[in-house]
């Protein structure tokens, strides 16, 4: 896979040098909040709307805009913007911006079908790939495949690392990240965590299955796992799921 078109960067074709989102998201076992933007402040020049009946962002002209896009996601201090939906592309990629706090590092892990790309906007990022240390600064970019162990961090201790990241394919991580926007939407979360023990365990579950985590963190993430297994097994049993088709089901008008 390329960088991204226009921009100048390095690339690793036999290893992951990469963000590690989907490591990242598993972090949310930890913690997680969910900020939804302002309509009018993340998305400017919207006069021509309207808010449809179950609650998304239609134009009168009859188009329908992803409900999605325009919400804030914070997890450990770090934070990140949906910019594009991998809903439709052939390569199911989701595109986003994030945002890691003065810092920020995010263990070793592996992630075994993601494949990551990004671009570093501004600041400094170290990364070490399958045991080799790179430093990346703002224009560059790199792209990783599935299966090689990774770590990362932002080098400064003072500003924020802001990175354009690619995600693919990740449409089963974009209908999960609906499930957390709806039931924010329909008042079942707090501060964007669920309500319901037995529906945070499935979430939980199901981004831990995405990553594996290596190095000081492996019998720690084996031991966290195995316990959380029975309660996602539970809400299961109880009927609760990862993806609800009232949060993914492509939006219809009214009248449809």
């Amino acid at each position: 896979m390329k960088p991204p078109k226009g921009r100048s960067g390095i690339r690793c074709p036999r290893s992951t040098a990469a963000l590690g989102v989907g490591g990242a998201a598993a972090l949310l076992a930890v913690g997680v909040a969910l900020r939804r933007r302002s309509r009018s402040t993340a998305h400017p020049g919207r006069e021509a709307e309207e808010v449809l009946e179950d609650g998304a962002v239609g134009r009168r002209d009859g188009a329908v805009e992803n409900p999605l896009i325009g919400h804030e996601f914070r997890l450990l201090g770090d934070r990140f913007r949906l910019l594009e939906s991998a809903r439709g592309r052939a390569d199911e990629a989701l595109r986003l911006e994030y945002f890691a706090r003065p810092g920020a590092s995010v263990p070793e892990h592996t992630q075994p079908g993601l494949e990551e790309s990004f671009e570093v906007i501004s600041g400094r990022m170290g990364v070490r790939v399958g045991g080799r240390g790179l430093i990346l600064s703002s224009g560059q970019s790199a792209v990783g495949p599935p299966g090689v162990p990774h770590e990362w961090r932002n080098l400064s201790d003072e500003e924020e690392l802001h990175m354009l990241v690619e995600v693919r394919p990740a449409l089963h991580v974009e209908t999960l990240l609906e499930t957390w926007v709806g039931l924010a939407r329909d008042g079942k979360a707090i501060r964007g965590v669920p309500r319901n023990p037995l529906q945070l365990a499935v979430l939980v579950h199901e981004i831990g299955s995405w990553a594996y985590f290596g190095g000081l963190m492996m019998p720690v993430w084996k031991t966290f796992f195995a316990l959380l297994t029975p309660f996602a097994l539970v809400g299961k049993l109880f009927g609760y799921r990862a993806r609800y088709p009232r949060y993914s089901e492509p939006t219809r008008r009214r009248g449809d």
